[in-house]
């Protein structure tokens, strides 16, 4: 990858990073990623991220 594509990523983690996130949005986010089910437990394949993530 050219120095310039990895300063432009580097540039959009960044903004992402700072903006603020709903938890609507971010909850339908995972949901349709098939993280979480629809009553926001997460998915078989991501049962261990109950482990690290703050209860609701």
């Amino acid at each position: 990858m050219e120095t310039n594509q990895v300063k432009l990523l580097v540039s959009l983690a960044k903004k992402i990073k700072s903006e603020k996130k709903e938890r609507d949005k971010v909850v339908a986010s995972f949901q349709s990623a098939k993280i979480l089910t629809k009553n926001e437990n997460f998915t078989g394949h991501y049962s261990h991220l109950g482990r690290v993530v703050l209860p609701k």
